[in-house]
């Protein structure tokens, strides 16, 4: 079944709601039918990274772009350098000063979804009425970017249909929501899921959420 697109996104910022936020990035696909949609949660894993999450959803984008590779090498790549680059800055800190972060990168073409997480990071697949939750599994992926000397993410691929949906979110939501509620969250409408997992979240200081939703186009 033909089906159409439809994302959505809130961020909470120092306890203040918005559509738009620091943790968040959308790099939709430019040219030939073979490009690639890029969705990217970044979070802080330590503190006073914060400021650096914003950068690095921008550098994420931008070097996924400048790549000529698959789409997991891409991914890798750009994945890699945002790692190298706060490994630098923490070669030169002191110990305490230190800034780590997680960061969940969905790219997107036709049917295919690949994800690469790594550090803390998470991710709901809902697909044939049957629930994903997915996060950084192996030891090189775990660690938050720019910590550990030997860094790898997981990946995992969906192949995706009408009636699917896709959430990026902040890694403080299973402490509020176990997997049997977003079960039914996820299998409300598109336009109702991000409202309702709003009114779950609105007392957190800081969360982010992004969805994409695989809606089926009536003939």
């Amino acid at each position: 079944m033909v089906t159409e697109i439809w994302v959505g996104q809130f961020c909470i910022v120092g306890g203040e709601a918005r559509e738009q936020g620091p943790w968040l990035g959308m790099f939709p696909a430019r040219g030939s039918a073979l490009a690639t949609d890029l969705y990217v949660l970044v979070e802080p894993a330590l503190p006073g990274s914060e400021d650096f999450c914003q950068p690095l959803v921008a550098v994420i984008g931008r070097l996924f772009r400048q790549q000529r590779l698959s789409v997991t090498g891409a991914l890798l790549a750009s994945l890699r350098a945002a790692h190298n680059h706060l490994r630098d800055w923490n070669d030169r800190s002191l110990r305490e000063h230190r800034v780590g972060a997680g960061a969940t990168c969905l790219a997107l073409r036709g049917a295919e979804a690949y994800l690469a997480q790594a550090g803390p990071a998470l991710a709901y697949y809902r697909g044939q009425g049957k629930l994903r939750s997915l996060s950084p599994q192996e030891a090189t992926a775990v660690e938050p970017i720019g910590i550990a000397a030997e860094f790898y993410p997981t990946f995992s691929r969906c192949q995706v249909t009408a009636g699917d949906v896709l959430l990026l979110t902040s890694t403080s939501l299973p402490s509020i929501a176990n997997d049997h509620v977003m079960e039914g969250l996820l299998a409300l409408e598109a336009q109702d899921i991000l409202p309702e997992l709003y009114s779950l979240v609105r007392h957190l200081p800081e969360f982010a959420a992004l969805l994409i939703a695989f809606l089926p186009i009536e003939p």
